[in-house]
């Protein structure tokens, strides 16, 4: 029975850990996604910045329309992305985000299809 509860408690260690660790994007940003098609988040004290990747390549963003939602301290806040060139969204924050914020971002992408993507802010 010890041997078993070791066991489970590891695997849900290494499972915490790989929910944390996040990658670097080409802007810098934090990674979110499988496969080919991925989000990098980007953020400052002001800003949320989401770029959509193409097999590693920033790829276009007119036509996208993605939100945010932000967990921080007990509080939920909705924020709305606005395109940017066609290259990013970009949405205003209320209050710099701290450590251990919860992003969300979901929305569609210019070909209909479905984005969605979760960041711990480390």
């Amino acid at each position: 029975m010890l041997r078993r509860s070791l066991a489970i408690a590891a695997v849900v260690a290494g499972l915490a850990t790989v929910a944390v660790a996040q990658s670097k994007g080409p802007n810098g940003g934090m990674i979110s996604g499988t496969g080919d098609h991925k989000t990098e988040l980007v953020v400052s004290p002001t800003e949320l910045a989401v770029y959509l990747l193409h097999d590693g390549k920033v790829d276009e963003t007119t036509g996208t329309t993605l939100r945010a939602v932000v967990q921080q301290g007990g509080k939920t806040t909705n924020i709305t992305m606005a395109d940017q060139g066609g290259k990013r969204l970009v949405g205003k924050l209320p209050t710099p985000l701290a450590k251990g914020a919860i992003v969300v971002v979901t929305g569609k992408d210019h070909h209909g299809g479905p984005v969605s993507a979760r960041f711990v802010i480390p």
